[in-house]
């Protein structure tokens, strides 16, 4: 399907797309209203459908657009001198995102309805970004790691898919918990979180480190 949005000029994109977040982030993707959307644009209704064909669609454009402003920052944040200890560089990404939450706090609430809530009808689509994300992520994270405390025989890759297969159990432990809360309050839980991946972390280092 074609999307015509961005085809239209940049400054009226920004204007548009920062309703659509607002819509999507304060309702979620089942209750968001094309109709309060294309009401605060000033657009008519057709138009909104002409730019992205379908609210799916439109929601997929967004998302992506959210991923590739948060990739933006997230590499900007990174590259400030990480810290070149696997574990202690992955802590340090975790504060990085902190940091993005309070640069885009939009884009934070709209992360997070989309993370705790997929609709059914998106899930193949939201799998498949998630993947490439997570890619896309890992690779950074080798980025400037120093390999040498590394036992004899094991791989960074897979020394990396190890934490981040725990890291994803622990995000889906906390996800109920998460569900009931604002965003607001849920960032209240990552200090806790964190305390929980050092333990974590302590005992995989014993595992593959010297």
């Amino acid at each position: 399907m074609t999307i015509h949005f961005s085809q239209i000029p940049q400054q009226d994109q920004e204007r548009i797309l920062k309703i659509i977040l607002e819509e999507f982030a304060g309702n979620g993707y089942q209750r968001a209203s094309t109709n309060t959307i294309v009401q605060n644009a000033g657009i008519p209704k057709g138009t909104l459908f002409y730019y992205f064909g379908s609210k799916k669609a439109m929601f997929l454009y967004t998302l992506d657009e959210a991923v590739r402003r948060f990739t933006e920052i997230n590499k900007i944040s990174t590259g400030e001198n990480p810290p070149e200890d696997l574990f202690e560089g992955l802590l340090h990404r975790m504060k990085v995102k902190l940091k993005f939450v309070k640069q885009e706090p939009l884009l934070y609430c709209f992360f997070y309805k989309v993370f705790l809530d997929i609709p059914d009808e998106l899930k193949e689509e939201m799998a498949t970004r998630f993947a490439a994300f997570a890619e896309a992520s890992q690779e950074l994270a080798k980025e400037k790691i120093d390999t040498s405390k590394l036992k004899e025989g094991v791989d960074l890759d897979t020394a990396l898919t190890l934490v981040h297969l725990m890291l994803e159990g622990l995000l889906n432990r906390y996800s109920p918990r998460l569900k009931q809360l604002t965003p607001e309050d849920g960032l209240k839980l990552v200090d806790d979180m964190e305390i929980e991946c050092r333990k974590y972390f302590d005992l995989i280092k014993r595992g593959i480190y010297h």
